[in-house]
């Protein structure tokens, strides 16, 4: 189906667009959370990166793309930031063709723009981190299936190339092997897709194939997560709505797409490709998460990155269906999209960013100081906010955990910067020994759970 030429200058605006906006604002949080560990590691050398990376969570593709970008930027957190911004902006051109595709312009220009404005996504184009690169290529690889159906001369060839996308899946985030399930769903599940059975499976296998050098990690880290559990805890029925919260902006406006999606499917009866296409891969993800994560918690607003462009396809999918193709259909197609801008905060700080610890530590280190951190990892938090250039260094000692609190030596204090959110329990025998040997006690709150002590005599 070729592009026409209104959809090409529709889908350079919205580029344009969500390039403008992702782009901007990339400095006005200091790296945090898992931020600092990309960052860290990125500028590793290999001796160290490799073994890092068999204990590692995470494959290795947007480590090895941010070490090739830090060679060539300066070492800054709004630098780090901008691949995350590119694909981020760049998911709405598969995106605007796959909806094209399955339910035509409108569909495609609301999916695209709901999409722009939901602050969840934004947040990821603004983190040194995988997800919005693992965005990309998920809604591409749903876009790839889908024009396969209609390309049935060159479905092998077609095939080909979904395997060698899915094989950066994977290698961009262990849950992409979650999308290549999803996709086995759809052409098990959808009649319009069966046909594709024999020539997706092969590509299947050739994905598993080019995984197989890290397929032994991957099973050995997944059956580490069973077997030891996660460091989540199981949800409650609330995260579902919460979750959903996420992917709208605002409470109203989830009340409002539920709405929708529950009027289409009554007026549709499941009929269309399309909606059936948009709810399975927003609904299974989500609702399957949930209740694998009873057993095995991983029900984390992150791993569901790739099912929520399928939320705002769906969405967009029943205001299309429910709106008449005339003018006043298109004036009130227009409402979401003016509720995810109004919603819509880019210029926002995050307000659990860890902005000021630096200056409290200096505050309590001022006539000098003895100073740890706990838990290790979160040494490198610190250091991005103290000196981002420290994260070139090799920080191994740190983060193995070796330093010892038991002895402080008494002449000058002992700062401590506790991220590990524990006020109860282990952490809290260390704090009262340290008391004790060092009664002066100081303390203040440098962020979300993270508290800076000082102990002194």
């Amino acid at each position: 189906m070729p592009v026409e030429r209104t959809d090409r200058i529709v889908l350079a605006a919205l580029l344009l667009l969500n390039l403008t906006l992702k782009c901007s604002w990339l400095g006005v949080n200091v790296l945090f959370n898992d931020e600092p560990f990309t960052a860290y590691w990125s500028q590793q050398p290999w001796s160290a990166l490799w073994p890092m990376l068999a204990a590692e969570n995470n494959p290795p593709l947007y480590f090895l793309l941010i070490k090739e970008w830090s060679w060539v930027t300066p070492f800054e957190a709004a630098w780090l930031r901008v691949p995350a911004a590119v694909f981020s902006a760049l998911v709405v051109w598969p995106m605007y063709l796959l909806a094209q595709r399955l339910s035509g312009r409108r569909s495609a220009i609301l999916a695209t723009l709901i999409f722009t404005f939901t602050n969840y996504h934004y947040g990821y184009a603004h983190e040194v981190r995988a997800y919005a690169l693992f965005t990309l290529l998920t809604v591409t690889s749903l876009w790839l299936l889908v024009r396969a159906k209609d390309r049935t001369a060159n479905g092998l060839r077609a095939m080909f190339g979904l395997s060698a996308l899915n094989t950066l899946l994977v290698y961009t985030h262990f849950f992409g092997w979650l999308v290549v399930g999803l996709e086995i769903l759809l052409v098990v599940t959808l009649p319009e897709l069966r046909h594709l059975r024999r020539n997706f499976s092969l590509g299947v296998g050739i994905t598993l194939l080019y995984f197989a050098p890290y397929l032994r990690l991957f099973l050995g880290r997944m059956g580490q997560s069973v077997e030891q559990g996660t460091w989540l805890e199981p949800p409650v029925a609330e995260e579902l709505y919460n979750m959903l919260w996420r992917w709208s902006n605002q409470p109203a406006l989830v009340v409002l797409f539920l709405t929708a999606l529950i009027i289409t499917g009554l007026k549709d009866q499941l009929r269309s490709l399309s909606f059936r296409f948009a709810l399975i891969w927003a609904l299974v993800p989500l609702f399957g998460m949930f209740m694998v994560s009873f057993v095995v918690p991983m029900f984390l607003d992150r791993y569901l990155v790739f099912a929520a462009p399928g939320f705002a396809l769906a969405v967009a999918i029943s205001v299309d269906t429910l709106l008449p193709k005339r003018r006043i259909g298109h004036l009130m197609a227009s409402i979401p999209v003016l509720g995810m801008l109004i919603t819509f905060t880019p210029w926002k700080p995050s307000a659990r960013q860890p902005v000021h610890l630096a200056e409290q530590v200096r505050a309590l280190c001022a006539d000098g100081c003895e100073l740890h951190v706990v838990p290790a990892w979160y040494w490198l938090n610190y250091l991005a906010v103290e000196d981002l250039d420290q994260l070139r260094n090799d920080q191994s000692q740190r983060l193995s955990g070796a330093v010892n609190m038991n002895r402080p030596d008494g002449i000058v204090p002992v700062v401590v910067v506790d991220a590990s959110g524990d006020l109860e329990g282990f952490n809290r025998s260390w704090r009262w020994e340290m008391a004790r040997m060092l009664p002066n006690v100081d303390s203040t709150q440098a962020d979300h759970k993270v508290w800076v002590y000082r102990f002194g005599r």
